[in-house]
């Protein structure tokens, strides 16, 4: 009996000590070292600060904000047709010397770059589109008095259509080499002289005469006019030749000290091979 007593004792003590060695580790199930905890904070927050960085660097849609007239929109605008969108560049209205020449610089072309254009126009009777004649990047020159004004993202710009185009150029400044003409646009080099006033103040003759040229030498031509098919009618002049054309018809303009007229082909009423008058 008592050998029975001590084999259930002993069985007791051996499920004891086998519940205790099985529960003791359980006790710290899923919990790590206090070393191993730190190290795995640390990278945890090492890791959400790269996280953040990223989402710093990377571009938000509040740093993308586009307005028009002040008011944001969600998209930027596109041109339909043969509208252009331009960013105007701030006005030139003062001579080197500080000068304030109105009467001079009210005829004188806007200009600025071009944001984005629509495909083209298409013919009324037709139907064929017409290809736009510009690119996104080109400068431009425009009648002063052509477009309707906007404010696009806070600053001025101008709607336009193509029929408006002066001229339009490629790098950081308007020479007789980085111009092109487009469509039916003659350039035209005229004989424009200078006067002095009693202040020493020199201005164009036509400023002080109310005159505009009406005759010059041919520079540059467009590629020509283009037909109701698409078909381009090219211009009947080429560079040398002289020209007569229509007073009011031209867009006058300066280049290095030079003065143009740029006239359509439609304004010019003769032309001639030589010397010119």
């Amino acid at each position: 009996m008592r050998s029975s007593a001590v084999s259930f004792a002993a069985s007791c003590a051996a499920m004891l000590a086998s519940s205790g060695a099985f529960l003791a580790p359980s006790l710290n199930f899923g919990v790590l070292p206090r070393s191993a905890s730190s190290r795995s904070t640390n990278q945890q927050q090492q890791h959400s600060g790269r996280a953040v960085a990223r989402r710093a660097t990377s571009p938000s849609m509040s740093s993308l904000v586009i307005t028009l007239e002040d008011d944001v929109i969600d998209k930027p605008l596109q041109p339909v047709g043969n509208y252009i969108l331009v960013k105007m560049f701030a006005a030139v209205s003062r001579t080197a010397g500080g000068i304030v020449l109105p009467d001079e610089a009210q005829d004188v072309p806007c200009e600025g770059l071009v944001v984005a254009h629509g495909p083209g126009r298409t013919h009324p009777l037709t139907g064929t589109l017409i290809p736009m004649c510009v690119s996104e990047g080109d400068t431009v020159l425009f009648s002063r008095w052509s477009g309707r004004k906007v404010k696009y993202c806070g600053e001025d710009h101008m709607f336009i259509m193509d029929d408006d185009l002066v001229l339009v150029y490629r790098g950081p400044e308007l020479t007789e080499d980085s111009l092109k003409m487009v469509r039916d646009q003659v350039l035209v080099v005229t004989e424009k002289g200078e006067s002095e006033t009693d202040a020493g103040i020199v201005i164009a003759a036509s400023t002080a005469e109310k005159e505009k040229a009406s005759q010059g030498r041919v520079v540059a031509i467009g590629e020509g006019r283009t037909g109701s098919t698409g078909e381009i009618v090219p211009c009947p002049f080429k560079a040398g030749d002289n020209v007569k054309f229509m007073e009011y018809a031209p867009v006058e303009i300066k280049i290095k000290g030079s003065y143009y007229a740029v006239v359509r082909m439609v304004d010019c009423i003769a032309r001639w091979e030589g010397e010119s008058i």
